[in-house]
C-alpha cells in the first residue's frame, strides 16, 4: 500500500465534505454518526483496490472531517454558552471523535467488502 496512492483522488477530499455538510444540515442537536459511518463505506466502495488502502482513506476522511465538526461545534458552543459550558462540551467532543473515527474506519472496510461482493469490472 502507497501513501501517495490512498490520497491521490477524490475519495478522501469528498469524505470529507460529506462529513461536514452532514454536520451543518443536521445541526448540533443530533448525532453526525451514522453519516460518518455511511461516509466511511462511501469511501470504502471508492478505495476498492486493497482493504488496507480503503482503510486508511475512510480513516483519514473521518479523521479530518470529524475534527473539523468537532471545532465548527466547538466554536458554536463558545460563542453561545461561554467557557464553562465549553470545558464540558470540549472532553464529550473528545469521546465522540473517538467513535466517529472508528465508525468511519469500520465503515471503509465494509464499503471494501461491499464493493467486491457488487464483483464490478472496471
Amino acid at each position: 500500500m502507497d501513501f501517495n496512492k490512498v490520497t491521490k483522488g477524490k475519495a478522501v477530499p469528498l469524505g470529507i465534505i460529506i462529513i461536514i455538510i452532514t454536520y451543518l444540515i443536521s445541526g448540533s442537536s443530533s448525532s453526525i454518526l451514522p453519516f460518518v459511518f455511511i461516509t466511511g463505506i462511501l469511501v470504502g466502495i471508492m478505495k476498492n483496490e486493497e482493504v488496507a488502502e480503503s482503510t486508511v482513506a475512510a480513516f483519514l476522511s473521518t479523521l479530518i472531517g470529524a475534527v473539523v465538526a468537532t471545532i465548527i461545534s466547538l466554536i458554536m458552543m463558545y460563542m453561545s454558552y461561554g467557557s464553562i459550558y465549553f470545558t464540558y462540551m470540549l472532553y464529550s467532543s473528545l469521546y465522540s471523535l473517538v467513535f466517529y473515527i472508528i465508525a468511519g474506519t469500520i465503515g471503509g472496510v465494509i464499503g471494501y467488502y461491499v464493493y467486491q461482493e457488487l464483483d464490478i469490472k472496471k
